[in-house]
């Protein structure tokens, strides 16, 4: 079975629209999409907005003031939740992404995406911009939660390519795996030709289990982008064995300008064969790097294990 809600989405080139849903509901396959396409504006604000599922071969997917062509949309949503509980399901939530020289602004607070079994798949996406538009998004916290094995969860907050640009505001944004084989990838104000300025509360990645792995990207420029970002700081923990921690800040190449201001950054592994690698300032092909870090630590227990750090190299 499949259902599908859509509140406010406009698909005519003129049309305007204004939606509330408040305690909104959906479960078993459903999606629900508000936005604006060609030239139409829409002003949506949600509250309670909740998928729940139970059971294996499910999809979730929630789609918050997206924009293409020249279209303008305006959200606001509060409590937005999807929860499953089965095996190779996968969860989907999207808001304030600009693709074309449209514009939107989002204003979201609480999002959260919880998943119980093996084969899953999170993903967030949150003020991306590309193709000459522009993104406006205020986030008060992300969070993405799995148990299990084979598991992936991937956020994007932020990123500009083309010409786009995207100004982005989060609290904490948190990704956390229990169980083996498990991936997690954290994307936040990186620039490929476009303009990034992102201002965020904790980055905090967590997994417990074995073959694992963390990714972190902040603040990365290319091809001629543009990045500000200001963390306030990013933790990433690993408990097992065969892991691996991977963390990118304020790299800079082919001409790209990165300015970053990181609090602590922290990587801690528990467990034998893991390894860390950390990567903060490091400029090539023309490009400039401004990285300002307060303190940096790595920590791993366990044998055979690997940790290294390249800071400001050309």
């Amino acid at each position: 079975m499949h259902t599908t809600d859509r509140i406010g989405s406009k698909g005519a080139r003129t049309a305007r629209g204004r939606v509330m849903a408040i305690g909104a509901s959906f479960a078993i396959g459903a999606s629900v999409a508000t936005g604006a396409f060609a030239q139409g504006a829409s002003e949506v604000t949600v509250k309670n907005a909740t998928q729940v599922q139970a059971g294996p071969l499910q999809q979730q997917k929630v789609d918050l003031g997206n924009v293409k062509g020249d279209g303008r949309s305006k959200v606001n949503a509060t409590n937005t939740t999807q929860i499953q509980a089965g095996a190779l399901n996968r969860q989907s939530l999207t808001a304030g992404n600009v693709d074309g020289n449209g514009r939107s602004s989002v204003d979201l607070r609480n999002t959260t995406q919880v998943q119980a079994g093996a084969l899953n798949s999170q993903s967030l996406a949150v003020g991306n911009s590309k193709g000459g538009g522009r993104s406006d998004v205020r986030v008060e916290g992300t969070t993405q939660v799995q148990a299990g094995a084979l598991n992936r969860q991937s956020t994007d907050i932020g990123n500009a390519s083309g010409n786009g640009q995207s100004d982005v505001r989060t609290g904490r944004v948190t990704q956390v795996q229990a169980g083996a084989l498990n991936d997690q990838g954290l994307k936040i104000g990186n620039a490929d030709g476009g303009q990034s300025k992102v201002t965020t509360g904790n980055v905090t990645q967590v997994q417990a289990g074995a073959l694992n792995s963390q990714r972190t990207e902040l603040g990365n420029a290319s091809s001629g982008g543009r990045s500000n970002v200001n963390v306030a700081g990013v933790t990433q923990v690993q408990a097992g064995t065969l892991n691996s921690q991977r963390l990118k800040i304020g790299n800079a190449s082919n001409g790209g300008t990165s300015n970053v201001q990181a609090g602590k950054i922290t990587q801690v592994q528990a467990g034998a064969l893991n390894s860390q690698a950390l990567e903060i300032g490091n400029a090539k092909n023309g490009g400039t790097s401004n990285v300002q870090v307060g303190g940096i630590t790595q920590v791993q227990g366990g044998a055979l294990n690997d940790q290294k750090i390249r800071i400001g190299n050309q």
